[in-house]
């Protein structure tokens, strides 16, 4: 009877990952742009890119906020129908609303205030 084959867990080469990720992370941009996706489709490979290692990309801030369960259910679908992220949806909703409705915002924000004080 032959004795059983060890095997022994791959390891990952950190540093050969890392410039593999960052000489590519360019090139996915530079793909979508080719083919009419620039723009937002750019700016979200790059957001990917860089969400990988955790960090916030540049000009954005990180942002915690508390939702009802379904509405966190209703936003997790409708990214995942989209191909998107919840990030994205909500920071289009918001800067469509506010865009659209601000001198309205103003004035709920007033009346709360005038009905606190």
């Amino acid at each position: 009877m032959k004795p059983a084959a060890t095997i022994s867990k791959p390891k990952l080469d950190t540093e050969a990952a890392l410039k593999f990720a960052s000489q590519n992370a360019p090139q996915a941009i530079k793909t979508e742009a080719v083919r009419g996706k620039a723009g937002r489709a750019a700016a979200s490979a790059q957001k990917a890119a860089i969400a990988v290692s955790g960090l916030v990309p540049a000009d954005d801030v990180r942002l915690t906020a508390n939702i009802r369960k379904d509405l966190h259910l209703k936003l997790k679908i409708a990214a995942a129908e989209s191909r998107t992220t919840i990030g994205e949806i909500i920071e289009a909703l918001v800067a469509r609303h506010l865009d659209k409705d601000m001198p309205a915002i103003v004035q709920a924000i007033e009346k709360a205030r005038e009905v606190q004080a």
